[in-house]
C-alpha cells in the first residue's frame, strides 16, 4: 500500500514538472514570437533609449552641478536655454513637414533624396540661427546682466549645425529608421557625459568647455546619422519646393499648435513659482519626472508606427489595446512604488511630491492614450486639426491654471494639466472619427 502511494506521488511530481516545463517552453516561444515582430523591437528600442536618456540626463546634471559650480553652471544653463528657445521658434514646421514628405517617398532612393533636401534646409536654418545669436549677443548679455561677455558669440559659432539634429530626427521618423532615431536620441548626452568626465580627470570643466561638449556631441551624432542614412543631394531645389509646400499645407499649422501647447505648460511652472514657492515647483518637477516613463512608451510605440499609419485609413485596434494595457499597468506600478522610492532615493523631505504623482498619473494616462491618434493625424498631414486641438487645450489649461493655482498651488497645476490632457484626448478622438468616417464614405 505504501509503495503504491509513493508511486502515485512520483507520477504526480513528474506530471507537475512536465507541465511546468511545457508552460515555460510555451512562454519562451511566445516571447520569441513577440520579439520577432519588428514593431515590438522598434518600440522597445526607442523606449530603452528614452529611459537611458533620463538616466544620462540625471548623470550630466550631477556632473555639471558638482564640477561647474553655481556661477558657471548658471551661465551654461542660460546659454543652452536661449539656444533651445531659438530652435523652438526657428523650426517653422519644416521638421514635421519633412517627416511626412519622407514617409510618402516610394523608394529608398527617393527617401535619401528628400533627406538630402532636409539637410540643406537645416544648414540654412543653422546659419540663420548662428547669425541671429551673434547679432543679438550684446543685447542679450546687456538685458540679462551677464558678467562675462562673448558667451552667445561662442554659442553662435557652435550651434550652426544644431537644427540638423531636429531635422534628422524627423527624417528618421518618416523613413522608419528607428535604430538611427534611437541613436540620435541618446548619443549626444552620452558623448557629453564621457567628454565631461574626461575633462574632470585630465583638465578642468568650465562653462565654455561644457558648451563645446554639448554641441560637439550633437554634431558627432548628426554626422553618424548622415553616414548611416546615406543622404543623397539629388534634385535639392525641386524637393525643397515640395517640402515648403507641405510646410504651408500642414507643417506651419502644426508648428503654431505646438508652440501654443508648449508655452502654456511652461507657464504652469512660472505660476507655481509665483503663487506658491520654488520648493513646490521642485516637487512638481519631481512628480512630472516620475510619471514621464508612461508617456514615453506611448510616444515610442506611436513613432515606430508613424510611417505605416500614413498608409492606413484607421489605426489597428491591437495598437490601442497594447498602449492602454501598458498605461494602466505602469500607472498601478508607479502608484505602488512612488512613496518608498522617494523615501529611499530622495529622502523624506520630498514626500510632498507623492500626492502630485497620484494626480499626474491621470495626466500621463490621457497624454499616453492620444499618442497613436496624434501620430495618425500627423502622418496624414492634418495640420489644421492639430492646430485647433492645441489652441483649445491651450485655452483650457490657461483658464483652469489661473483659476486653481492661486487656490490649490501645485495641485491646481496638476489638476489643470489632467483636465487639459483629457480635452486633448477628446479632441484627437473627435478628429480621428471624423477623418475615418470620411475615408469610409469616399471608398
Amino acid at each position: 500500500m505504501a509503495n503504491r502511494r509513493r508511486h502515485v506521488a512520483d507520477v504526480d511530481t513528474k506530471s507537475t514538472l512536465m507541465d511546468s516545463v511545457s508552460t515555460g517552453t510555451k512562454a519562451r516561444g511566445f516571447l520569441r514570437s513577440l520579439l520577432a515582430r519588428e514593431r515590438v523591437r522598434q518600440t522597445l528600442l526607442l523606449y530603452g533609449s528614452d529611459i537611458g536618456l533620463i538616466i544620462l540626463t540625471f548623470g550630466t546634471g550631477i556632473l555639471n552641478s558638482r564640477f561647474l559650480g553655481p556661477t558657471q553652471y548658471g551661465v551654461y544653463a542660460f546659454v543652452i536655454t536661449v539656444v533651445e528657445a531659438v530652435m523652438l521658434f526657428a523650426g517653422f514646421g519644416f521638421p514635421a513637414a519633412g517627416a511626412r514628405v519622407v514617409s510618402l517617398a516610394k523608394t529608398r532612393h527617393d527617401e535619401q533624396a528628400v533627406q538630402g533636401a532636409l539637410v540643406a534646409i537645416a544648414l540654412v536654418m543653422g546659419l540663420c540661427m548662428s547669425l541671429l545669436l551673434a547679432t543679438a549677443s550684446p543685447l542679450i548679455e546687456w538685458v540679462f546682466h551677464t558678467k562675462e561677455k562673448g558667451w552667445f558669440l561662442i554659442a553662435s559659432l557652435l550651434c550652426t549645425l544644431a537644427p540638423l539634429q531636429a531635422m534628422l530626427t524627423q527624417a528618421c521618423l518618416g523613413a522608419n529608421r528607428i535604430g538611427i532615431l534611437a541613436t540620435l536620441n541618446i548619443l549626444p548626452k552620452a558623448l557629453y557625459l564621457l567628454g565631461g568626465l574626461g575633462m574632470v580627470v585630465w583638465a578642468h570643466l568650465t562653462a565654455k568647455t561644457a558648451l563645446m561638449l554639448y554641441f560637439g556631441g550633437s554634431l558627432a551624432s548628426c554626422l553618424l546619422a548622415l553616414i548611416a542614412l546615406r543622404i543623397r543631394f539629388d534634385q535639392v531645389r525641386s524637393l525643397t519646393r515640395e517640402v515648403t509646400a507641405e510646410v504651408k499645407r500642414y507643417g506651419f499649422k502644426a508648428y503654431l499648435g505646438g508652440i501654443a501647447d508648449t508655452s502654456t505648460y511652461k507657464l504652469n511652472n512660472l505660476l507655481i513659482a509665483g503663487y506658491v514657492d520654488t520648493n513646490w515647483l521642485g516637487f512638481y518637477s519631481i512628480a512630472s519626472t516620475m510619471v514621464s516613463p508612461m508617456v514615453r512608451f506611448s510616444i515610442a510605440l506611436s513613432n515606430s508606427a508613424y510611417r505605416s499609419l500614413g498608409q492606413k485609413k484607421s489605426i489597428n485596434k491591437k495598437l490601442f489595446m497594447a498602449n492602454g494595457a501598458f498605461l494602466v499597468a505602469s500607472a498601478i506600478l508607479i502608484a505602488a512604488v512612488v512613496r518608498p522610492f522617494i523615501t529611499i532615493v530622495l529622502t523624506r523631505q520630498f514626500l510632498p511630491a507623492v500626492g502630485l504623482v497620484y494626480v499626474l498619473l491621470a495626466t500621463a494616462f490621457f497624454q499616453g492614450m492620444y499618442q497613436p491618434i496624434n501620430a495618425f493625424l500627423c502622418a496624414h498631414g492634418k495640420g489644421r486639426e492639430l492646430r485647433s486641438i492645441s489652441l483649445v487645450v491651450c485655452a483650457v489649461n490657461l483658464i483652469i491654471s489661473l483659476a486653481l493655482i492661486p487656490r490649490l498651488g501645485a495641485y491646481g497645476a496638476a489638476i489643470g494639466s489632467s483636465m487639459a490632457k483629457c480635452c486633448e484626448l477628446l479632441g484627437n478622438i473627435h478628429y480621428y472619427r471624423k477623418i475615418t468616417r470620411q475615408s469610409c464614405s469616399s471608398s
